[in-house]
């Protein structure tokens, strides 16, 4: 029997790495190989961009080539993964060599990993095991959308590399109608809608298949750096890698992802001139309050999950800010559009001060003092507002409750909207003005719903509130509903609406100006309240009844 003393013992403990004795990822990390050198894309940007993505967690070690013709098993042997970002595109025949061809084919089907993503599948079209290899390529009728959000469906739950993982959301180039291979395996998809260019139907995004022994994977996603930055980019590549090098996933998924960890977590974020509470570090809500933009508005607003209901400053419209309020005219100036060289509208709406409260139970509270006036000229309109938000109930819903006071300072306010067409220089648009919301374009099956149930031609028509209907690509029903007050001017309000699946354009606001102008003499008040809720799923007009029952019982 051998005996060691403790003095022995203690030195081969101290000789034990570090990692191990504190459990720390103490393997060799994954050697992986980069093609680079070439690409229709920014590639000198996005080749080193891979390499800090695939680095930063410790698991591997990314060498980059711009020399792939010069490759050979010799230099092959050395990594257990061979990664793409080249491409010859629009030229069809530009080759690697006999050699490095043949390399990377055995390498794969002798066990080795071949990872690529984006534009990368676009070479090699008269390379037979290439296009195996890849699975997915652009073909004679492959286009894409441009550049937008679109929701990134978990489409098989059981895979290694997507097992426990929850949708995400991504801004990046969608390919649509791609050349596929017999036999590839989706884990992903994405659903390309008509409105961009798109079949209205899902399009894979992540593409895996087995070559010989090895493990193949293709993100279609990371048209540059920014699309490369999505926590769920970053993700499936960092897991998709590893599974094709060992065929194995060892990597924890992100909280923020993991369909484990979605459990409610609450938190505040605060800047300078905004104020968000996140789930999850997802934006539940953001409240901007910007004295250089001068009017304070909502966005993104979105529901617990992320979904995010909200549209900013759309080509079609430039001055719609997610949830907000502005007049249209007062006293003949323009207060709603903005010049789009200048950023300045006729009218000026100036944000004086901002007084902003929240609590640990995730209520917020904000008090504001706007003033209205020509540039450069003295105040005509003042207005003190007070919105209040309410925490996240357990099914996610939230309330806002937006109250304005408005004083007239100038001896006459004239606020008036755009003409109706049955008036002298009538506009088929006319009436709007006020409390507003535009929503989120990449929604699908949009239906605006009134009190009485209705949802055919409610534009021009009065409601107690209005409720907008949605469901984004694979998504659930998620909606935004507007109460008004009996209280406001001209209750029940008429209420201006569209609902424009073509452009997209959605758009509603409770518009008391609707019908006619309205004047205020010096010292007159004029009092709003508005209620906005945010809820998924279905709301019957009962449940909604109810909300506006309560709302308007407040005070009393």
């Amino acid at each position: 029997m051998i005996k060691i003393s403790f003095s022995v013992l203690l030195f081969i403990v101290l000789l034990l790495p570090l990692s191990g004795i504190l459990g720390q990822k103490s393997k060799s990390p994954i050697q992986v190989l980069l093609i680079s050198g070439k690409n229709n894309h920014e590639w000198k940007k996005t080749s080193p961009a891979f390499r800090q993505i695939l680095e930063e967690n410790g698991f591997f070690k990314v060498d980059i080539t711009e020399r792939p013709d010069t490759l050979k098993a010799s230099v092959l042997k050395n990594y257990q993964v061979i990664a793409s970002n080249w491409n010859a595109f629009p030229e069809s025949t530009r080759k690697w060599g006999e050699v490095a061809e043949k390399a990377i084919v055995d390498f794969v089907n002798r066990g080795g990993g071949f990872v690529l993503f984006h534009s990368a599948s676009a070479a090699h079209y008269d390379w037979p095991e290439y296009q195996q290899m890849v699975g997915a390529t652009w073909g004679k009728n492959t286009h894409h959308r441009q550049i937008a959000p679109f929701e990134v469906k978990i489409q098989n739950t059981k895979h290694l590399v997507t097992k426990g993982m929850i949708n995400f959301v991504i801004t990046d180039e969608l390919w649509v109608e791609m050349d596929q291979q017999p036999g590839n395996e989706v884990l992903c998809s994405a659903f390309a809608p008509s409105s961009n260019k798109g079949r209205d139907q899902d399009e894979p995004v992540l593409i895996c298949r087995n070559q010989g022994k090895g493990h193949c994977f293709y993100l279609v996603l990371g048209h540059d750096v920014a699309a490369m930055q999505n926590i769920g980019w970053k993700t499936l590549m960092q897991r998709g890698t590893e599974w094709a090098a060992t065929g194995k996933v060892t990597q924890k998924l992100p909280q923020e992802l993991s369909l484990a960890d979605q459990a409610k977590r609450l938190s505040w974020k605060e800047e300078p001139n905004s104020l968000a509470l996140t789930n999850n570090e997802q934006v539940v809500w953001q409240f901007n309050f910007s004295k250089a933009e001068g009017k304070p508005y909502f966005h993104p607003l979105s529901t617990l999950n992320g979904c995010v209901l909200t549209e900013l400053r759309p080509a079609d419209h430039l001055w719609h800010r997610g949830i907000w309020f502005s007049w249209k005219f007062i006293n003949g100036l323009n207060y709603w559009e903005e010049d789009p060289a200048s950023g300045q509208s006729e009218g000026i709406t100036e944000l004086k001060r901002v007084t902003v409260k929240k609590n640990k139970i995730f209520e917020a509270e904000f008090q504001l003092k706007l003033v209205y006036h020509p540039l450069n000229k003295p105040d005509v309109l003042e207005e003190n507002r007070l919105v209040t938000l309410s925490s996240p109930a357990d099914d996610g819903s939230y309330f806002i409750q937006w109250k304005s006071r408005f004083t007239a300072i100038a001896d006459e306010v004239v606020l008036d909207r755009t003409p109706l067409p049955h008036e002298p220089n009538g506009q088929s648009w006319g009436g709007y003005a006020g409390f507003s919301a535009r929503l989120n374009n990449q929604f699908q099956e949009v239906a605006a719903i009134n009190d009485k149930g209705t949802i055919e031609k409610m534009s021009g028509n009065q409601s107690r509130w209005m409720t907008f209907e949605m469901k984004k690509p694979n998504s659930d029903l998620v909606a935004v509903t507007i109460f008004d007050h009996p209280e406001n001017r001209n209750y029940p309000n008429k209420w201006y609406i569209t609902v424009s699946p073509q452009i997209p354009f959605y758009y509603f606001s409770p518009a008391l100006l609707y019908d006619s102008k309205l004047v205020l003499k010096k010292g007159e008040i004029l009092n709003l309240k508005y209620m906005l809720l945010v809820n998924s799923g279905k709301s019957t007009v009962a449940r909604l009844q109810t909300y506006w029952e309560n709302f308007t019982n407040q005070n009393k």
